[in-house]
């Protein structure tokens, strides 16, 4: 069943800290010291359930791509949704969109797809090294 192999509603959006697609910022060394890598945000109950803290790498997938990318555990998304970055130069989140076009009104459904996530073995150092995974969307 497909609801147990992607478990998890995806949605995607930006960051203030990289600008829209990040073409010029990318250049920017502030810019890709502070998000170095793409990344996901994840409920701390559902990271928790699958064995994930902040700073490890997993591997998001679905039947319309996959993508390697950072955790952020925090509880800005609620249980049972990810927040992915939209893009980054290291990495587009918007190969996990669904094709789905609603046929009433042409209008993509981007914002909703359905995604496994998978821990992969090991940090890369450097990175653990240099970002600080503070939660970015405490709001207390």
């Amino acid at each position: 069943m497909k609801i147990l192999k992607f478990p998890f509603w995806f949605t995607n959006g930006r960051t203030q800290i990289l600008w829209q697609t990040s073409y010029h910022d990318r250049y920017l060394p502030e810019k890709t010291y502070t998000i170095p890598l793409p990344y996901i945000e994840m409920n701390h109950q559902d990271a928790a359930k699958i064995g994930i803290k902040s700073g490890d790498m997993v591997e998001v997938f679905n039947m319309d791509g996959n993508v390697v990318t950072v955790v952020y555990v925090n509880d800005s998304p609620p249980p049972g949704m990810v927040f992915g970055l939209m893009y980054h130069p290291e990495g587009s989140l918007n190969h996990l969109t669904t094709s789905y076009t609603d046929p009433k009104t042409t209008i993509p459904w981007y914002k909703a797809s359905r995604v496994g996530i998978r821990k992969l073995s090991g940090p890369i150092e450097g990175v653990i090294k240099n970002t600080s995974f503070l939660p970015i969307n405490d709001w207390r």
